[in-house]
């Protein structure tokens, strides 16, 4: 081997050591630090447009940015029924006979975000029920059959202890019990309020604890009040009238 080849073999095995030496750093210099995990129960002290405050059991307070996607967001709590409006969606259960009419006040609704694999309609035994003869036919007219059944479909109306509920190709109205509940259940954030609980699943950069900042992975909030409850103001205060002073040149 000639000097000059022996030299043009160094050069390039120099060369290459350099160029993977350059590459690494700028690979290195290029991918994001490492991420650290935050879990655990709090407080939402605090709400802005796709964030929350959020005061922890260890009393830190963290901003926690809203996950991007929805199904992410599990809210969840309870309502009181001049909450309940148009256009909602709810399901319940009842017992109806064999023409669809109920026979049962409705003790318990849930409030709820349907998505892309709801079902709307009605469900008897654990088995989706085609809205027509949806609650079965040639039944002995002398006895009332009756079977139990959930409805999923969207408020259309309520009044007078009744509600109208539809969904595609059927429709059914029922009777609210005096005393009943009223769940909800949903992805939407914006049902969140300061003094909700919150469980936080979220992520920050390694080394930036400091600025109290993290990305949720998800958020699971419940409810600290129900939905459409109004406190009743505290009664006022009767001052009570100062008594007034003798005059004791009067008196003599």
């Amino acid at each position: 081997m000639t000097k000059l080849s022996k030299f043009n073999r160094i050069f390039s095995l120099v060369t290459l050591a350099a160029f993977i030496f350059a590459t690494a750093n700028a690979n290195a210099q290029q991918q994001p630090p490492p991420k650290e995990t935050l879990r655990g129960d709090g407080t939402v002290i605090a709400i802005g447009a796709g964030k929350i405050q959020v005061e922890l059991k260890d009393g830190k307070k963290w901003v926690i940015y809203i996950p991007d996607k929805p199904e992410y967001i599990d809210v969840s709590g309870t309502a009181v029924l001049p909450w309940l409006k148009r256009g909602m969606f709810v399901s319940f259960a009842g017992l109806f006979d064999a023409k669809g009419a109920p026979q049962t006040e409705i003790k318990d609704i849930l409030v709820f975000q349907p998505n892309k694999d709801t079902k709307l309609g009605a469900k008897r035994d654990g088995v989706s029920g085609a809205n027509k003869n949806l609650f079965g036919a040639n039944q002995d007219p002398n006895i009332v059959q009756t079977s139990r059944f959930l409805i999923s479909g969207r408020l259309v109306n309520i009044n007078n202890g009744k509600m109208v509920v539809e969904a595609p190709g059927f429709r059914t109205t029922v009777a609210l019990a005096n005393k009943m509940t009223i769940r909800v259940k949903s992805h939407n954030p914006s049902l969140v309020r300061v003094g909700d609980k919150v469980n936080v699943d979220a992520w920050y950069y390694a080394g930036q604890a400091q600025l109290m900042q993290a990305k949720a992975n998800s958020l699971k909030f419940i409810s600290e009040k129900p939905y459409g409850y109004v406190e009743k103001p505290a009664p006022a205060e009767v001052e009570k009238p100062v008594p007034a002073e003798k005059d004791d040149d009067a008196s003599k």
